[in-house]
């Protein structure tokens, strides 16, 4: 197994307020993995830093690229999806698709298509008749 994400002292420090004290870690290709902690314990700000959206201290390499400098190439391979609904309540699936198909180089409506017809997910279901998980 490869590594996926490796961080080695990583840690972030908010005006007086440490998010992250020194996190060490390694993530292996494959594994399915969850942060659990306190609030405050940093579980955000780790992923922040992964995806490149925050500065952090420390040595941090996901897919073999820093964050820091690499953001829009790591962009192209990662994908974060929050666990709070980001996307307004009166937008049907159809548009959402629309939208994606319009701004992203790479993006297959028939595959998107494929994948939807195994869900219960319809394309004009809205964000707000959808569960956290759809």
């Amino acid at each position: 197994m490869s590594t996926v994400i490796s961080a080695n002292g990583l840690s972030k420090t908010y005006k007086d307020a440490r998010a992250l004290a020194g996190a060490s870690f390694q993530i292996q290709s494959g594994r399915i993995v969850g942060l659990i902690g306190p609030n405050g314990a940093g579980k955000t700000t780790a992923l922040k830093a992964i995806l490149g959206l925050t500065d952090f201290d420390g040595e941090l390499s996901v897919l073999g690229m820093d964050p820091r400098h690499s953001r829009g190439k790591l962009m192209e391979q990662v994908c974060f999806i929050a666990d709070v609904a980001v996307l307004p309540r009166w937008l049907c699936v159809k548009d959402a698709v629309d939208f994606v198909e319009a701004v992203h180089p790479r993006f297959s409506r028939a595959k998107c298509e494929a994948f939807l017809a195994r869900t219960k997910l319809t394309p004009r279901m809205k964000v707000k008749q959808m569960s956290k998980g759809m």
